[in-house]
C-alpha cells in the first residue's frame, strides 16, 4: 500500500527525506509495521532518529499525525494506516 510519509525535524535524515512529503510504499498497515518497516529498510540512521537508545521504543519526543490527526502514545499500537494516509512524524525541539 502507497501512503505518504513526511519528517519534520529530523535534520539528520533530511537527505533520505527532504522536507515535504513522500510516496512510500509500506507492507504492513499499523503505525508499529511503519515504524518496523522503516527501521528495517532505511538507512541505520532512521532508526538513531525514531528509537529511544534505552528503550528501543519510539523516542518520546517524537509525536505522530495521520491524515493531519495527532496519534497518542496509548494509540500507536493500534493505529491503522490505510491507502494514501498521510503520516507525519514530529520531532520536537526545545532551546534556549
Amino acid at each position: 500500500m502507497n501512503i505518504q510519509l513526511e519528517f519534520i525535524g529530523f535534520p539528520i535524515i533530511y537527505d533520505l527525506f527532504p522536507e515535504g512529503p513522500h510516496l512510500y510504499a509500506l507492507e504492513g498497515n499499523t503505525l508499529v509495521e511503519l515504524i518496523e518497516d522503516l527501521i528495517a529498510h532505511e538507512d541505520s540512521r532512521v532508526k538513531e532518529a525514531l528509537l529511544d537508545p534505552g528503550t528501543k521504543s519510539l523516542d518520546p519526543t517524537i509525536q505522530v499525525m495521520v491524515n493531519q490527526k495527532f496519534i497518542s502514545r496509548a494509540q500507536l499500537k493500534e493505529q491503522k494506516v490505510e491507502e494514501n494516509s498521510h503520516v507525519t512524524f514530529f520531532k520536537l525541539l526545545a532551546g534556549g
